[in-house]
């Protein structure tokens, strides 16, 4: 059976930045940046979702993916998305991308998200992000955060 890792690397011009021993990775796009600390060097790489893996401007999915090899039998995806404002179409990007099969392998222990923004609406108790938190985390089993750009965190896996 075909790993997602070989699947993933089989897209031209992917992985966008190569597998590597990391402690930490970015990514960035439209003036946005993500950064995410490791406790310890793991195997990583960051593939395109958009525009990269998936070309066509139809199918809605996040911006990128940042994938950990834990130990060859154990992956932990990261699921970025980049946004300006509209958080709310960052969520269905978010997880119509989890929603791909494309993405789905037995190896991927740990699936989380993260979206970043220039402004994040208040968590209310009832806000569109602590629903969307509360319904990846039940539907997907994935941990969705919400970060203001640029934006680091320290991710304890």
């Amino acid at each position: 059976m075909e790993t997602l890792k070989n699947k993933l690397d089989a897209f031209d011009g992917q992985p966008e930045q190569g597998w590597n021993k990391r402690k930490s990775i970015s990514v960035g796009e439209r003036g946005q940046v993500y950064r995410a600390n490791f406790s310890q060097e793991y195997l990583s790489a960051v593939y395109a979702i958009d525009g990269g893996i998936i070309k066509d401007d139809n199918i809605v999915k996040c911006d990128k993916l940042v994938l950990l090899d834990l130990d060859n039998q154990m992956l932990f995806e990261l699921f970025v998305e980049l946004k300006g404002g509209n958080i709310q179409h960052a969520i269905e990007q978010v997880e119509a991308t989890l929603n791909n099969p494309l993405f789905k392998d037995s190896a991927v222990k740990i699936r989380q998200a993260r979206i970043i923004g220039r402004k994040i609406p208040s968590n209310t108790g009832n806000s569109i992000t602590e629903k969307a938190k509360i319904k990846f985390m039940s539907r997907y089993n994935c941990r969705l955060e919400f970060k203001t750009g640029p934006a680091v965190e320290n991710i304890k896996i």
